[in-house]
């Protein structure tokens, strides 16, 4: 069983990195009395997706709660005190095609949490395409499909900008 995992993110107080965190949320993000950090809790069985950015470079990990050795050796990364399943991690270019996956997965489908409870195979297969063929939108739909049972929306640029300007207001 993969336990809920606690990530700390600097709000007030200066640290030599950002961090941004994205997945499925399993309570609502709180400060704490100091008002230095934010709180967010994913659930166990759930992926998220760290950003980092230190001094001169940025990082991106795609992981879960370790649960135990079949999942290969736990990770600890800065903001979380629970152990980690390293799934992906990403560096320059392959950042930004993450973000952008993560947008046509999350943002363009009006589901944010959906993706970020898919079976990890999911998100191994999805690291490989973002890996080695900078996850094109056409292969990222057949993915999805695979998995979900369901067509992985095709917006047009207005619909894209419409709900951009919901989101905005």
């Amino acid at each position: 069983m993969r336990y809920n995992v606690t990530v700390t993110v600097p709000y007030a107080k200066r640290l030599p990195y950002t961090l941004f965190a994205k997945g499925s949320l399993s309570d609502i993000p709180h400060v704490d009395d100091g008002a230095d950090f934010v709180h967010f809790k994913f659930g166990g069985g759930t992926v998220f997706v760290l950003f980092y950015t230190f001094t001169g470079f940025r990082r991106a990990y795609i992981v879960t709660g370790w649960q135990n050795e079949k999942d290969g050796e736990a990770i600890i990364l800065p903001g979380v005190n629970e152990k980690l399943c390293l799934i992906f991690i990403a560096q320059g270019r392959k950042i930004d095609d993450l973000k952008r996956v993560l947008y046509i997965l999350t943002d363009e489908q009006n589901d944010e949490h959906k993706v970020f409870s898919l079976p990890l195979i999911f998100w191994y297969r999805l690291s490989a395409l973002i890996q080695q063929s900078e996850a094109h939108r056409s292969d990222i739909a057949l993915l999805w499909e695979k998995f979900t049972k369901k067509k992985l929306l095709q917006l047009t640029k207005k619909e894209r900008n419409a709900i951009r300007a919901k989101r905005i207001k």
